[in-house]
Formats: structure tokens, sequence, C-alpha cells
């Protein structure tokens, strides 16, 4: 069994590379295989489903060629430890869980230290939901956390607002400090270094905005991209980042956008950002939201049905809004006495019935008059563009495709370009009347496919 098991790993490794084998397989077990079934093990269930929905084929096909079987039925199972687990020191064993224990003497001085650098106790790694959208950079981030210093400096984390960005990285400083109290973490949004350097010039005072920044273990900073454009910040920073590195620490940033695309940036900087590892973290998918949702529930001592949690996350626009909808929610549950379930059916807003997005394009096409083929296309013409644009925004308004789903639906080249798309027409709807005209007219027509429409007045 333990040598099967560790032919199909292999395979997978391979196949899948080492940081979705690290997250997903270094403690799995095959469990039994009998009459063409095969059980296998994960260490938590939230790794056992993500291994069923996305790696199934993978290690159905590894399995099937490791014990010579044609045809293998999987059955995926939680067990608290795997008989064949790696050694605990084994480069690259990752686990959905903490990576490092605390002992209990030294429980109450990490306590401080995460206090003192300025992190939120609960954006810790245990309480990250990992899927697609987020992968790569949680994977980065653990692998980080093995060796700072050494794995990814910098680990650069760019994305859209509300998405993870900031959990992720206070998430490393949480891992580092547990590690080792002494080491000095340091969190600080981009804007308040800016500041910090200002007050310091004023105060002709900065041998002490020095010693804080430069000194640090690991120095943690939010919205690196609002430092672009301002000079003293950005040479202050460099001088930082150089002080940090140099000295073994660990830098994290993350920004809205990539390194390549943030303006009025010096390039010296720009090429530290992308001289480690660049990940960015897209819109959550629905099925993520939801997990998101069951997790703040269970935080609260309520838990919620996958159902319940998704009508919740239906109702909400993003993932900020989601924690204040879920405690109005508990709290209305707690005064009526009556159960979330009914509590939430009752007060959500009736929400019109998702749109497959093929109605959209249909119905964008033909109000335009413009065949598909051209709307996929790179022609950046405005009477193609803007009917693109629009298929983005209502995509974006009447469907659950996340930017990046509708980025490779539209054959676009990443999700940054739907951003931009869907925000130039929101703006658009507010100042340009035949815009709204036109939209009001389409959305019209996907409500009720597949009536025919014309553009005329």
């Amino acid at each position: 069994m333990q040598s099967v098991w560790k032919t199909t790993l292999g395979e997978l490794e391979v196949d899948l590379g080492k940081a979705n084998f690290g997250l997903y397989f270094k403690n799995s077990d095959l469990l039994s295989l009998e009459n063409g079934v095969a059980k296998i093990g994960f260490s938590n269930q939230a790794v056992a489903k993500q291994a069923d929905q996305r790696y199934y084929s993978a290690i159905q096909t590894a399995l099937q060629k490791a014990t010579k079987t044609e045809k293998l039925s999987l059955i995926f199972e939680v067990i608290e430890k795997p008989a064949t687990s790696p050694p605990a020191g084994e480069a690259g064993n990752q686990t959905m869980g903490p990576l490092f224990e605390t002992p209990k003497q030294d429980q109450e001085s990490v306590r401080e230290a995460i206090i003192k650098a300025g992190l939120r106790p609960d954006f810790i790694l245990e309480e990250f939901c990992v899927s697609t959208s987020n992968q790569l950079a949680f994977a980065a981030a653990q692998a980080v956390v093995q060796k700072p210093g050494k794995n990814y400096n910098p680990l650069f984390i760019w994305g859209g607002s509300g998405i993870g960005k900031t959990h992720l990285m206070q998430a490393v400083g949480h891992e580092i400090i547990r590690q080792k109290a002494g080491d000095r973490v340091v969190y600080v949004t981009a804007e308040q270094f800016t500041n910090e350097i200002i007050d310091g010039i004023r105060t002709k005072n900065t041998k002490d905005f020095k010693n804080k920044y430069r000194s640090a273990k690991a120095l943690l900073v939010d919205d690196i991209q609002f430092i672009a454009g301002k000079d003293r910040a950005q040479e202050e920073f460099f001088h930082t980042f150089n002080a940090i590195t140099q000295n073994g620490g660990q830098v994290v940033l993350t920004s809205d956008t990539k390194p390549s695309e943030i303006k009025f940036i010096e390039d010296r900087l720009r090429s530290r950002f992308e001289g480690g590892m660049v990940a960015d973290i897209s819109e959550p998918d629905h099925e993520l939201k939801t997990a998101i949702c069951m997790l703040k529930a269970r935080k609260r001592g309520i838990e919620l049905s996958t159902s319940t949690a998704a009508a919740l996350v239906d109702s909400v626009d993003n993932i900020r809004s989601l924690e204040g909808a879920l405690q109005r929610l508990i709290t209305e549950a707690e005064v009526s006495k009556k159960p979330i379930d009914e509590i939430l059916i009752s007060s959500l807003p009736k929400k019109p019935a998702i749109i497959d997005s093929r109605q959209i394009l249909d119905a964008v096409c033909q109000y335009y008059n413009l065949p598909i083929k051209l709307i996929k296309s790179e022609k950046r013409d405005k009477p193609i563009s803007e009917p693109r644009q629009i298929i983005m925004y209502l995509l974006r308004q009447n469907t659950r495709m996340t930017n990046s789903e509708i980025a490779s639906y539209l054959e676009r080249k990443d999700h940054t370009t739907i951003l931009h798309g869907v925000k130039k027409i929101a703006n658009l709807l507010s100042t340009n009347a035949q815009i709204k005209k036109d939209i009001d007219k389409i959305q019209e027509v996907i409500h009720h496919y597949p009536q025919k429409l014309s553009t005329s007045s």
C-alpha cells in the first residue's frame, strides 16, 4: 500500500507542480484499495473537499497507473495522523493549519509581539480559505514562513480590494513571530509609512523612524502603490528595503496592481518588487465566498448550512460587506429567537435568477450588430471595445462569474482588464445617458431571453 501510494504521489508531484502538491498531498495516505475502490485520507475536511473537486481525475489516473488498473473509484476521507506522513522537518511539508506550534510558556510573549507588530489576531493562516483564486499566493506565503528572508524575498501580493491580501500578509507575520517571538515584525500601511517620514522631517528627527523600520526582522507594507509619485517616501523605502534584506529579514508587500503597472514608481524599486515572488489573488469564486462565510459564522459560534451561507453571499457585493451582513443576521436571529435560515429568507431582497453568460453575450452582440468573434478579438476600436466592456459589466452584475472567469470567457489576458472595463461602464452609467439607455434595453432582453431586440429608439 505504501509503495503504491508513494508511486502515485511521485506522479502527482510531476503533474501538479510542487506548490499544489505541497498544499494538498504531503499529508495524504492511501487507506484501502479493494474491489476497484480506493479510500484516500487527508489531514482535514477542507483539503479533502478541494482535492476531490480539483484533482479527482489526476489522482485517479496516477493511481490507476501505479496499480495497473483500468478503472478505480475514489473516496476521500479525513484522518488525524496519516500513516505515511513525511518527517516533520521535510522541506515542503505544508498543511492547512499552523506551521509552527508555540510552547505554552512562550504564548504570552507571542501575544505581546503580535499586538506590538500591529497584527490582527484573526489574520492567521489557519483562518485563510484557499481556492484556485489565491492558491499560488497561499503556497508562496507558506514557503516564506518556512525560511523567512530566503524563500521569495520580497513576497509581492497584488489584487483587488477585499480579497484577502492583507490577511495573507499578516498571516506571514504571525508565523514568523510564532517561530521566534523575539524577532521584531512591523506591519504598516504605505500611507502610514509616508506620514511618519513627513513627521520625522517636520520635527527634524528621522533617527527614530529609521531605527523602527530598518531593524525589523520582517516588514509588512500594505498598499505599497501609495508611495508612487512621492519622492521622499520612495527614497526612504528603498534604503529600508535594502537594510532589511541585507540583514536577512523578510519583506512582504501588497498592492492593487502588479509592479509593472504601478505608475510613477522608481525603476530601482520596481526591479526590487519583481525580484522575489509576485503572486496575484483574483476575486474569489462563489464556492470560496461560501466557505469564508461559514468560517466567519463558526468563529461566532454559529454553524451555517451551505445553502444558508450561499444565500447570504448572494445578497452582498463583496467579502467586506459579508461580515456586516452576517453580524446583522445573527443579531436579528438572537433578538427574534428564530432560526437563522428563517430570518435570512424573510430579510433578503428578492434577486433575479442567475442569467446564463451566453444570453448576455448574444444580447449585446445582437444589439450592436457585432459578431462574437469580433468581441473576443484584440481590436480596441470604440465601436467594439465599448460593447465588450458592457458585456464585462453585465456579466459581473448578472452572473456569479469572477473577473478571472470573465477574462477567460472573453479571451482577455487577465482579470485586471475586466476590473478596468467594469469600472469604466459603471462610471459612464452616471454620466452618459445613451449608455444607460442601451444597457437598460439589453437588461430587458436578457431577463426575457430569447426575445429579440432592436437598437431603434
